[in-house]
């Protein structure tokens, strides 16, 4: 996680062509506020480096466990990239380790995933998703606090609607500890 890429390296071995083997997150599953605490931590980070309050982490659950892939702060703005969103650029990182579908990975984010990051949920077959603020909040945010260096702008297209049309349904958890993730809107860098 720390470091450079600020991801943790793959645990294990990629899995070419299992695929078959693994399984489907169920419906029945909890998401953990200790993996969200984690998300809202990097998020922390990517405020103070001057970028977006945003982080996301990748867990991956085998049998009873679920164990910390990858964790990272959104770079949109220290990248110069308006296409490096953190849930984008986690999703990348752990499909390069475990191959191209990740059925039994969960992706949380601070805030909701944008069409073109669920759309890479989609492509992916992540097994859930879990959000803090919506993107409904997003842009209430944007319009009544935004400014020219951090404009806050949504797509209000959901997260869940993308999945869906993607023929993706898995279990999707929305506005999980979201007053904590609120907050991350007007979250002060360190100084």
């Amino acid at each position: 996680m720390r470091g450079k890429t600020e991801l943790c390296e793959p645990v294990g071995e990629p899995e070419d062509g299992a695929d078959s083997e693994r399984k489907m997150i169920p419906p029945t599953y909890k998401p953990k506020k200790k993996f969200m605490q984690l998300a809202i931590a990097e998020a922390k980070r990517a405020r103070d480096r001057g970028d977006y309050p945003i982080g996301a982490v990748i867990t991956r659950v085998v049998g009873k466990q679920e164990v910390v892939i990858a964790s990272a702060g959104n770079r949109v703005k220290t990248s110069g990239s308006s296409i490096k969103h953190v849930e984008l650029e986690t999703l990348k990182y752990v499909s390069s380790g475990y191959g191209r579908y990740l059925p039994d990975f969960v992706l949380y984010s601070t805030h909701e995933p944008c069409a073109k990051c669920a759309g890479a949920c989609v492509w992916s077959k992540i097994g859930a998703v879990v959000f803090g603020v919506s993107q409904e909040d997003i842009t209430a945010y944007g319009k009544k606090h935004g400014t020219e260096e951090f404009k806050w702008r949504a797509c209000l297209i959901s997260c869940k609607f993308v999945l869906e049309k993607g023929a993706l349904r898995i279990p999707v958890f929305g506005k999980f500890l979201r007053p904590e993730c609120r907050k991350l809107f007007g979250y002060p860098p360190k100084l």
